[in-house]
């Protein structure tokens, strides 16, 4: 089964995300589980985040992703997906006043 966790974004709640989003990479089974760790940046843009799926630890707050690769076709991405699990928080993810999450 195919899992992308997403995580990050653009609300003021983002650093949370990043600690949590990391959290679920960090705890999902990968020997169960095809995981795509999906990351947005501060600006909205998507990106894969590279780092090794068995080497992820958990973010503090305050902690950028660096190991990134952006991702051209979004929705393609999310497509080719069995589960989309989002970790997102605030304004662009769990604030239903702000549907906008692509």
């Amino acid at each position: 089964m195919k899992i992308a966790v997403i995580f990050g974004g653009t609300g003021t709640e983002r650093d949370v995300s990043i600690v949590s989003g990391t959290s679920v990479l960090k705890n999902l089974d990968k020997s169960k589980y095809e995981i795509l760790p999906l990351y947005i940046d501060k600006n909205g843009e998507w990106f894969e985040y590279t780092k090794d799926i068995r080497k992820i630890e958990i973010a503090n707050i305050g902690d950028e992703i660096t190991e990134i690769r952006k991702i051209e076709n979004v929705m393609e991405t999310l497509k080719e997906q069995d589960v989309l699990f989002p970790v997102l928080h605030g304004l662009g993810g769990e604030d239903r006043n702000n549907p906008r999450l692509i």
